[in-house]
């Protein structure tokens, strides 16, 4: 679906009676750094500060596993040619020299490798939403005294007349805690689908996570688990059970090469067919249960971060004080990752990002200094070789 035209999104701003329209991405821009908002959407209202940091490939794996999908559903490319879209998009992205790891070299390579194999495995092996599918389905959702906008990735009606909403993620999966703090952009959606008037109990939320394939295996007891195992690590992971099959079936002298196969192949269809039928692969589609709490936690969220975003850009407007937007160095540590490998703006633009590694640079000069002469000849007259050093306990 195209996106919304400014001249669209105005007269979805006077339907509502609002001067803005918020998005997921906006609002969770000032819950990850409140100073890239700062710079993003406060300091130069009319364009954003220009981003000095083009070089990390995550945003840009997401968005080439969104076009692609987007593209088959859509019956532009067949399903063939999605793992050639990938292979060529990837190949671009490498010649760009865009970076998972921008600090480390051999990290950076062996996390491309991974995520190479794990995506080309998905499109080689995704299996096919059996419901007519609407993607990039734009929304708005009134959430307090605000209004958001938003493109729902994928959503389908199911023969229960429940509509998912699926989120692609290129990233590690979600689970326990970690997705109920993670869902906030699923949520928004469903209650964008139940103000057109869905009943949250017709409504679905979950995630696939491209990278990994979802495996039901067979116990010895007849008994099925499942388990969530990253693409590139299917025959590694497999090993134990697919030995214990192999014995069982009768296949004990070729056990050896079969588990050697399985690691080298990374694929069970290397295995007897018998064997073979112990599982079954699907994607790796992840859901949360959408429950009362789960939706009143985001909409005070949401309401929340709204609410402090438009106290602090009224006071900026007044004060033109770009402090008002200044993580603290805890919050910067907190997401010191996300600065070094994943934000557009360097140091040289994040400003609190940039005190918080100037304090680092001067704790490691400090504790330099205080042992630099430790154990060592002052260089004077040696008065000082006894000198009393038990202080050093209770460092």
């Amino acid at each position: 679906m195209a996106r919304k035209t400014g001249e669209e999104l105005e007269k979805i701003k006077s339907k509502h009676g609002v001067d803005k329209l918020y998005s997921w991405s906006r609002v969770n821009s000032y819950h990850t750094s409140p100073y890239e908002y700062f710079l993003r959407y406060v300091k130069n209202p009319l364009e954003p500060e220009p981003e000095d940091r083009e070089d990390c490939i995550y945003g840009v794996a997401g968005n080439l596993v969104h076009d692609i999908m987007e593209r088959f559903y859509s019956n532009e490319i067949t399903y063939e040619e999605m793992t050639d879209e990938f292979e060529d998009a990837w190949l671009t992205a490498s010649v760009a020299e865009l970076k998972f790891d921008r600090n480390a070299e051999d990290k950076d390579k062996k996390i491309s490798a991974k995520y190479y194999e794990c995506l080309k495995h998905f499109f080689k092996h995704h299996k096919i939403i059996e419901y007519k599918v609407d993607l990039e389905r734009f929304i708005t959702v009134k959430i307090g005294n605000s209004v958001l906008q938003g493109y729902i990735d994928c959503c389908f009606r199911d023969d229960d007349g429940c509509i998912t909403i699926l989120d692609w993620k290129t990233s590690t999966i979600y689970k326990g805690a970690k997705a109920l703090n993670e869902c906030g952009q699923l949520v928004v959606y469903a209650v964008a689908l139940h103000q057109l008037g869905v009943p949250y109990e017709k409504i679905k939320i979950c995630w696939d996570f491209l990278k990994y394939v979802n495996v039901e295996i067979t116990q010895a007891n007849g008994k099925k688990t499942e388990r969530q195992i990253e693409r590139n690590q299917i025959g590694e992971k497999l090993q134990s059970n697919a030995k214990m099959w192999l014995k069982k079936c009768g296949y004990e002298e070729e056990i050896v090469e079969y588990l050697d196969l399985l690691v080298q192949t990374n694929s069970i269809e290397c295995l007897p067919k018998d064997v073979q039928a112990k599982y079954k692969q699907s994607d790796c589609i992840m859901y949360v249960d959408l429950t009362d709490e789960l939706i009143d936690k985001w909409h005070n969220h949401v309401t929340e971060i709204i609410k402090e975003i438009e106290g602090k850009e009224e006071e900026y407007k007044k004060t033109e004080d770009d402090k008002l937007f200044w993580e603290s160095d805890e919050q910067v540590a907190a997401q010191s990752y996300y600065f070094a490998t994943l934000c557009g703006y360097s140091a040289n633009k994040h400003k609190p990002y940039k005190a918080y590694l100037e304090r680092l640079d001067r704790e490691k000069e400090e504790k330099e200094n205080l042992y630099g002469g430790v154990g060592t000849d002052s260089g004077t007259d040696g008065d000082d070789k006894n000198e009393d050093m038990s202080w050093l306990n209770d460092l």
